[in-house]
């Protein structure tokens, strides 16, 4: 059973520069800066609490804090996975969250089973690809890749999702035979056929 966690921060002294060791995260900017001279990175800044956004969010204060110029944060494309069985993975917004959002969208499955890799891999190759397209910008905002390696198939959909790739475009890629990967083209032309 999964109860949840949030960051404390009370009785970390917070209050003693200004902060509020009551609120449910430590508030900082692109920077990863919580006050002057203070840097959050982690659990405690309540930003996908995932050991990659720390040491992403690490990577940014390590170079902040000698004054090094650098781009600020981005979790446009914040992945998520959940080491199960299988393995599920996340990346931008699921169709809910896109549409409360307001945009207009349509959305590709594909089964992994029905993939070649899939029928090749036989037991446990459940799983899935499922794309979400913002379709006034034509590209992906979101995908979830579950199944055998679903984390590792994420790493070609956050990439698409961080750096806005037309989904036409990814639909003339070249996908390696036979891989998991190749569920992201099934995927791909089920978008042409979603709501």
């Amino acid at each position: 059973m999964a109860t949840g966690r949030r960051p404390q921060l009370a009785g970390l002294g917070l209050e003693t520069i200004g902060l509020d060791p009551h609120a449910r995260a430590l508030a900082v900017d692109g920077q990863m800066r919580a006050a002057q001279g203070v840097w959050g990175v982690g659990d405690v800044t309540g930003r996908g609490l995932f050991t990659h956004v720390a040491m992403y969010q690490a990577e940014i204060a390590v170079r902040d804090i000698p004054g090094r110029p650098g781009p600020d944060a981005d979790s446009q494309a914040l992945p998520r996975v959940t080491f199960t069985d299988p393995e599920v993975g996340s990346v931008g917004l699921t169709e809910h969250a896109a549409r409360e959002q307001g945009l207009r969208v349509r959305t590709g499955t594909a089964r992994v089973p029905s993939s070649a890799r899939g029928w090749i891999h036989k037991a446990g190759n459940q799983g899935l690809v499922k794309l979400v397209e913002d379709i006034d910008r034509g590209v992906l905002v979101g995908a979830t890749s579950a199944g055998p390696a679903g984390g590792e198939v994420l790493y070609g959909l956050a990439l698409a999702v961080q750096s806005e790739i037309p989904v036409e475009r990814l639909r003339h890629m070249m996908f390696a035979y036979p891989t998991f990967h190749r569920t992201v083209e099934d995927a791909l032309a089920d978008l042409g056929h979603g709501d």
